[in-house]
């Protein structure tokens, strides 16, 4: 489902900590860095509500272009970039396989939406709509 990351955008506070402090993430290819540090910097200060494109190529089409960027270290959000640079054997196969074969990668990303789709969720005392996706919600005691 990364794959998906082929189209949309993504503040630049989302991805801001991989491009700024003494060390830059070394996995981003150097052009890349410097194109989005421009985008995301006003002087010396990070613009959190910039948007950066998920897919530079083709940053509107639904395809597979996004492992492309990923061999090339034109990952934008670090969890899709680490599959490839500092994943396991078995991502980076991936990442290679869906490169090459666009086809496969609609067909099992439909599967794996699908799939998805399907889970149940939980609801009522069971479950809780999260204020923040990042965070449960904290219960205080009344």
């Amino acid at each position: 489902l990364s794959g998906a990351h082929t189209i949309g955008k993504a503040r630049c506070a989302t991805f801001s900590s991989r491009l700024m402090g003494v060390q830059p993430d070394s996995t981003i290819q150097t052009e890349y860095l410097t194109s989005l540090q421009q985008l995301c910097t006003q002087g010396f200060v990070i613009n959190n509500d910039t948007l950066a494109p998920l897919d530079l190529v083709t940053p509107a089409a639904f395809d597979n272009q996004y492992y492309a960027n990923l061999r090339s270290g034109e990952g934008l959000l670090k969890t899709d970039q680490v599959l490839y640079s500092n994943g396991t054997e078995t991502t980076r196969e991936l990442v290679e396989f869906y490169n090459q074969h666009q086809s496969k990668f609609f067909e099992n990303f439909k599967k794996s939406m699908i799939k998805m789709g399907n889970i149940k969720p939980l609801t009522g005392t069971s479950g809780e709509i999260r204020r923040n996706c990042r965070s449960i919600n904290s219960h205080s005691s009344a």
